[in-house]
């Protein structure tokens, strides 16, 4: 197999990779790449390797701080690319994209793409521990862009500008991906469900930065004035996110019959049909797939007014958008969508719209392809 086909992939565990960057990987395979994959292994490489893709388990864990494991990884990947010697590494996240770019420095005939999905949790925290690492994290970015020549991948038009103007890479070294990418063929669009309740739906980790609390607070507040409502909480606990809600906290959250936890959810396409809206109230997101999905199958939105949210739920177009932790305004924005059928009907034809734009898996996959020979 020719170097210049073979690509690396780096990501922090498999469940991730198989969700947001499989279909890619498979894309590629079907052009005549040879895919390799560096993760942790929590139990998902069987169905990876399945596919023809070579995995080798990296035991990276998210959550350290400690310089001894981000050294251990740096190590545990100069081993991986020495046996892979590919000519592309693709590091998707923050963590790999640090532990990647350095391991990268031993092999500067590698092109380097580095997907950015999120600034995640310690760029949201205001703590002193956050601060600190954003500052060692500007210094570091800086001093590699010195070294050698990486290019980066965004999927908002927030995050471009912001490492446009804090992280040192040009413009010549930057481009914008509007996400993942969607199966519109596999997410139709559907007709509304016909339920005397109102199904609102979440599709995510289980974490408080993806303001779990909030939408509970906001949605029981909404239920004293519409008794028709239901919530459906689908998704897996992440230990390893620092602000991570266990499932036993999370039960004692909810503490009320209409509001449902569903667990980690295979058929996510089949649940969200039978929503009649789709929400994400994070604090800070890449492009969420989540309302991706929910928009494709013809579903109205609410959602925070944050960098990633804002890209798939436009304001009175099709969603309704708040200010994080602002509960009377989720409150509000719940009860007049629950109440107006019509303007649900009306958002969740425009959501369908906006996919359909430049968020198609294939047009994402083909701007990849033309990244990689740049």
């Amino acid at each position: 197999m020719n170097k210049s086909k073979t690509v690396l992939f780096f990501v922090t565990e498999d469940w991730y990779f198989i969700s947001h960057r499989l279909k890619f990987a498979l894309f590629l395979k079907d052009k005549g790449f040879k895919i390799h994959l560096c993760s942790k292994d929590t139990g998902k490489f069987k169905t990876i390797i399945a596919k023809g893709i070579n995995c080798y388990d990296i035991k990276s864990q998210r959550k350290s701080l400690s310089g001894f494991h981000f050294l251990f990884e740096v190590v545990s990947f100069l081993k991986c690319i020495k046996s892979v010697r590919p000519n592309i590494l693709h590091l998707i996240s923050l963590r790999p994209a640090a532990v990647g770019l350095l391991a990268s420095l031993f092999y500067k005939n590698t092109k380097v793409f580095i997907t950015f999905t999120g600034l995640g949790y310690i760029f949201i925290r205001k703590n002193l521990i956050s601060k600190i690492l954003r500052f060692f994290l500007k210094i570091f970015f800086f001093s590699v862009s010195r070294i050698r020549r990486a290019v980066a991948i965004v999927q908002n038009k927030d995050d471009y500008r912001f490492f446009l103007k804090n992280y040192f890479f040009k413009k010549n070294s930057i481009f914008l991906v509007r996400g993942s990418g969607i199966d519109l063929k596999y997410f139709k669009k559907v007709t509304e469900h016909k339920s005397k309740k109102v199904f609102i739906c979440y599709v995510g980790r289980i974490i408080e930065d993806k303001g779990i609390n909030f939408l509970i607070e906001g949605f029981k507040l909404a239920k004293k004035k519409n008794n028709n409502l239901c919530l459906l909480l689908a998704g897996k606990v992440d230990n390893e996110n620092p602000t991570s809600l266990h499932k036993e906290e999370l039960m004692k959250t909810l503490n009320s019959p209409d509001i449902k936890y569903m667990g980690n959810v295979e058929n996510v396409r089949k649940l969200l049909s039978k929503a009649h809206i789709g929400v994400l109230l994070s604090k800070r997101e890449g492009l969420p797939m989540s309302l991706m999905e929910a928009a494709a199958l013809g579903k109205p939105i609410i959602a925070t007014d944050v960098p990633g949210c804002r890209e798939i739920a436009v304001d009175k177009f099709n969603a309704i958008t708040v200010r994080p932790g602002d509960v009377q305004a989720l409150k509000e924005a719940i009860l007049k969508l629950a109440n107006n059928k019509s303007l649900r009907l009306q958002y969740g034809k425009n959501s369908r719209k906006i996919v359909e734009g430049d968020m198609e898996d294939v047009k994402v996959f083909e701007k990849y392809l033309e990244i990689y020979s740049y």
